[in-house]
């Protein structure tokens, strides 16, 4: 796109007609899209100004921002004003709209110059969004603290006011939590030193050891997956896709980020494998292909996946936009929609969501006699004692490992 001579309407126009393209509804045109840009068109009539500059727009989220902190609009509000901002300016620099959900928020709202702070940080790790996420509600969470505290940089924070926070939080969150905290805020003071921005060294504090509990995991059986497998319609599209996410996560292992994000040329079928490189660790993993798996995957792909819709990943979208799943949320609503509909009452935190069907395969291999060496490769873990987590056994699954006597010769006999 010829940047510095579209106006401001040419681009919404622009913009209007790309989404139709891919797909977008017009319900959420018109609801969302439509009434947020025409507050940009407004304000940029306001100033004078009929070409669209990626500068007049930001200042106008800087203006909502503020009427938010004032209290005069809600944070949903303006929330929505910067994202449709930043599509804005997305789409002017790149002349591409690409179909995404919207990611989660944080309420920690902080000044300019921290924010630089915070994504200077996330830019500088190599992680998964989840981590990544993870790391940036810490961090801002922590700023947060500073600021209100009257402190508008590190530059003079003292170790008490630290040490305080980390008091603060530890008495708010459990213990696995904490443990990542202060990881999080290790390695952002660290990012902070070798940045050189003034700041407390604060590296050793951070570095207390917390240990995690490793409590008894639980999983989805295999009974309890027969039952999910047997309430799918795999007469519709979503049901031929739905089955074949659940059965390659139970039989692969792979976490639901990697499913969503893998590539039809991921998949090997002369070698009845899949290659790819995990979301998580960035590392690459080669997990087997089982025949059920391999079936359901084919039925999905001929005759169910959208056609032409020029997306390279295998699992898309039901409804329009038909790009693909932006988020593993919806993966995990969708497990338990059919949970739901077999019966399978759930608990908060029982270990039976989707990630439920990791830690299933986990067990299966260790109770067959898997070393936790393959275990911890066919999971894509780096290390043996990532993988540990995830084989804690209650003493049903003690009684499977359980050496069989029945076969052993007992013979009566005295002590000498």
């Amino acid at each position: 796109m010829e940047q510095n001579t579209v106006t401001i309407n040419q681009l919404i126009a622009q913009i209007l007609d790309e989404m139709r393209r891919i797909g977008y509804s017009e319900t959420t045109i018109w609801r969302y899209y439509q009434p947020a840009m025409g507050q940009f068109r407004k304000y940029y009539g306001q100033t004078g100004q009929a070409a669209y500059s990626p500068e007049i727009t930001d200042e106008y989220i800087s203006l909502n921002k503020e009427r938010y902190e004032r209290g005069e609009v809600t944070y949903q509000s303006f929330k929505k004003t910067r994202y449709v901002g930043r599509r804005m300016n997305e789409f002017f620099l790149s002349g591409q709209f690409r179909y995404t959900s919207q990611k989660r928020g944080t309420s920690f709202m902080l000044s300019e110059g921290n924010e630089r702070i915070v994504d200077q940080f996330l830019c500088s790790r190599s992680c998964g969004d989840k981590s990544r996420y993870d790391a940036g509600w810490t961090v801002r969470k922590y700023l947060q603290y500073m600021e209100k505290r009257g402190h508008a940089s590190l530059s003079d924070v003292t170790h008490d006011e630290v040490r305080e926070f980390i008091l603060k939080t530890a008495a708010s969150i459990k213990t696995s939590g904490l443990h990542n905290v202060l990881l999080y805020l290790k390695h952002f003071h660290i990012f902070l030193k070798d940045s050189g921005i003034p700041a407390p060294d604060c590296v050793e504090l951070f570095s207390y050891k917390v240990y995690r509990g490793m409590p008894i995991q639980s999983y989805v059986t295999d009974e309890e997956l027969e039952r999910i497998l047997g309430v799918i319609d795999t007469e519709t599209e979503t049901g031929k896709r739905n089955r074949a996410i659940i059965l390659v996560g139970a039989t692969t292992g792979l976490r639901a980020i990697d499913i969503i994000r893998m590539k039809l040329t991921d998949i090997d079928w002369r070698k009845g494998e899949i290659k790819l490189v995990q979301s998580k660790t960035g590392t690459t993993t080669h997990v087997p292909l089982m025949k059920e798996t391999g079936e359901a995957l084919k039925d999905y792909i001929l005759n169910a996946r959208p056609k032409g819709t020029g997306c390279g990943e295998v699992f898309l979208r039901v409804s329009a936009p038909k790009t693909e799943i932006q988020d593993t949320t919806c993966i995990g609503c969708m497990f338990r929609s059919y949970q739901e509909k077999a019966g399978i009452r759930r608990q908060p935190f029982d270990g039976k969501g989707f990630h439920g069907l990791r830690r299933r395969l986990a067990k299966k291999l260790l109770v067959s006699g898997s070393p936790l060496t393959t275990v911890s490769q066919i999971l894509g873990h780096d290390d043996t004692d990532s993988a540990r987590q995830y084989l804690s056994l209650n003493t049903d699954d003690l009684r499977e490992c359980a050496l069989d006597f029945s076969v052993i010769p007992l013979e009566r006999g005295c002590l000498s």
